[in-house]
């Protein structure tokens, strides 16, 4: 899906950073900068504003739309974020009628999971599907699906939060105040810690840092992307059974290992997902790997509440 007549201005609000992109008229993503997703609210829309600004001089053409995904539920009406236990600064403030104060056109707030579903079905792994389930692990672990071309929404403009399904009984506490989630156990941060830990290290380090890693061989890092993986591939079998897409992909910083974490993924998904199943479904990485949120923040406005 193209617009011909401008630009598209797209905005991912994640749990750690916040990228900014232009979507050109002929479908091409700019990936053009980013700031750190930190409060205060005013504080951050100010930067946000700013951020915005740039981004926009940077298009070849007029911008004439606004895209913004953000992590966590919507209201009924998609003007702001009501909840986030990683963002909770950003809870209830009038995001959209602060951009519009900045921005002259149509402005459309996504579901951060919806987002990525979105441009995976538009663009990449879900095209031609009818029941596509769409996983994206980052800081959190969000989950969109697209039925029949339309994202699912029963709650809180999304499917709720299926990155919460339990999956270690008596597991560690989860930023949403539950006991053993998905999410925790595959965050982007809590693996960069455990990697921290295995290897006796004082400084900071990313889950991209990990992966890389990983990928030189480290023997602490290899461990904690394939029990990340064994844990994604649990969760994703649970929701499998339960919404029996016919695809499922894998997006967000964690699907950047690739072999390193899919291998694990698939194995544990083989073992825990029932045959019937198991039969029915195509597991595979997404295809705009970590630049699916920001472009699917453009497709939520270009089908313009199609859904």
């Amino acid at each position: 899906m193209k617009d011909p007549n401008g630009a598209v201005l797209c905005i991912d609000i994640g749990g750690t950073s916040t990228k900014a992109g232009i979507f050109e008229p002929w479908g091409e993503l700019k990936p053009l900068g980013s700031i750190p997703s930190r409060g205060p609210a005013a504080s951050f829309a100010g930067a946000l504003e700013t951020l915005m600004t740039e981004a926009a001089a940077a298009a070849d053409g007029p911008v004439i739309r606004l895209g913004v995904a953000v992590a966590g539920f919507l209201d009924e009406a998609r003007d702001r974020m009501i909840y986030n236990s990683n963002l909770p600064w950003l809870e209830d403030f009038p995001l959209r009628a602060r951009l519009a104060q900045h921005f002259d056109g149509p402005i459309e707030l996504e579901v951060d999971s919806n987002a990525a579903a979105l441009a995976e079905y538009y663009r990449g792994s879900g095209q031609g599907s009818s029941r596509f389930l769409c996983l994206t692990v980052g800081t959190g672990l969000g989950v969109g699906m697209i039925v029949h071309g339309h994202p699912l929404r029963f709650a809180y403009g999304c499917m709720g939060d299926p990155g919460h399904v339990i999956v270690q009984p008596n597991g560690p506490l989860c930023t949403c105040g539950g006991h053993g989630c998905a999410e925790i156990l595959v965050s982007a941060p809590r693996l960069a810690e455990e990697y921290r830990r295995a290897k006796g290290i004082a400084e900071e380090c990313s889950l991209r840092d990990v992966i890389e890693a990983a990928r030189g061989g480290d023997k602490a890092a290899i461990p904690v992307l394939e029990h990340a993986g064994e844990w994604l591939g649990i969760a994703t079998a649970s929701l499998a059974n339960t919404f029996y897409p016919d695809r499922i992909a894998f997006a967000g910083g964690l699907a950047e290992a690739g072999d390193l974490v899919m291998h694990s993924v698939e194995r544990a998904f083989d073992y825990a997902a029932g045959t019937f199943t198991k039969k029915n479904v195509q597991l595979e990485r997404a295809r705009l790997g970590a630049l699916s949120t920001l472009t699917g923040a453009a497709y939520a406005v270009l089908t313009n509440r199609e859904d």
